[in-house]
């Protein structure tokens, strides 16, 4: 599903990543650890393309990446960042951003395996905790359907009974490849696999 060999990655003087390569399994769920600076998140935008490489080549979903296939490996992906900052004021006007407003139904369903009440989704983000913004974008991402998840530090703005109900709602994904960047040693153990960089 995520194949990348040999990847190096420096920004000035900084190497990032060396001859680093993995091979992620579909279905499979990974968990990327490691000291703050090793290239964690790094690694979660050269999957997606936002970050290029040095040198080395990725291959996602049998796609290699290049200029013809960015759009359509894209569109496989579904992507949580650290840090949420949206151009939107609510969890509806997000899925419109995406035009994918018959998605609504499936964000409800799944806000409520990740402890929400639905009328959060509705609530300005404004009047929200961070944990609570950040598991109404993971809702959203998950309705979307995508063959792959990135998850960066989906632990950090939650309490511990959310730790616990996102890792329940990963665990029950069939199919899903889901690939995470995260210190939590909770999150780190109920991965399938961990890749410490």
């Amino acid at each position: 599903m995520v194949i990348l060999n040999n990847i190096n990655l420096s920004f000035q003087e900084n190497k990032v990543l060396e001859n680093f390569s993995t091979h992620i399994l579909s279905g499979e769920k990974v968990c990327i650890s490691g000291p703050s600076g090793k290239g964690k998140s790094s690694l979660l935008k050269i999957v997606q393309g936002y970050i290029l490489p040095n040198s080395g080549k990725a291959t996602i979903a049998g796609l290699d990446f290049n200029q013809q296939n960015i759009k359509a490996i894209r569109s496989k992906i579904a992507y949580v960042p650290q840090n949420i900052h949206l151009p939107v004021s609510n969890g509806l006007e997000l899925i419109h951003l995406l035009a994918k407003s018959e998605i609504e139904n499936q964000v409800l369903v799944f806000l409520n395996k990740l402890g929400l009440s639905s009328d959060m989704f509705y609530r300005l983000f404004d009047e929200m905790s961070g944990g609570q913004k950040q598991r109404i974008v993971i809702a959203v991402c998950l309705a979307l359907n995508r063959e792959i998840l990135l998850l960066d530090e989906p632990t950090a703005s939650l309490d511990d009974e959310a730790i616990t109900a996102l890792i329940q709602c990963i665990s029950e994904l069939k199919g899903t490849t889901v690939i995470s960047a995260s210190h939590n040693e909770r999150w780190i153990n109920a991965s399938q696999r961990t890749i410490i960089l």
